[in-house]
């Protein structure tokens, strides 16, 4: 079952969306979300929530417009498992060469515990709120 709103996938016993509260469809056609306008393009797919979630601040901080479209497959309230994840970046087309540029550094960085803030994994302090990283930052 698919919600048609935010195109997330859920088991065949959930018949609302949880979170958008619309009815759920057997099927989603394989076409670009009315949401996304049509002269943008796919910059690059995610596997992982929190990789697109860094992605998409990474962009707004180099001034690049983005749109998530999370096909993620949930078993209500959370992901069933990171394997199900799906998460799609797209961009303006005019846009899509410095953003796959920028995305493709998205590896070398986390998201601060205390602010949520993206920071590179080496920084030992978090450059948005002043706290002290940990060796593990969250979101790795």
């Amino acid at each position: 079952m698919w919600c048609p709103t935010c195109r997330a996938e859920y088991v065949e016993e959930i018949r609302r969306c949880p979170v958008c509260d619309v009815d759920l469809v057997s099927e989603l056609p394989d076409e670009t979300p009315e949401y996304i306008p049509e002269t943008w393009k796919l910059a690059m797919e995610y596997t992982d929530e929190i990789a697109a979630s860094l992605a998409e601040g990474l962009l707004a901080e180099n001034d690049i417009p983005c749109k998530l479209e999370n096909l993620t497959f949930h078993a209500e309230p959370v992901a069933v498992s990171q394997s199900f994840s799906r998460v799609r970046v797209w961009v303006e087309e005019e846009n899509l060469a410095s953003a796959q540029a920028i995305l493709a550094e998205v590896d070398n960085y986390a998201l601060c515990s205390e602010c949520g803030a993206a920071v590179k994994k080496e920084d030992a302090v978090c450059p948005q709120c002043g706290v002290t990283l940990e060796d593990e930052p969250a979101g790795d």
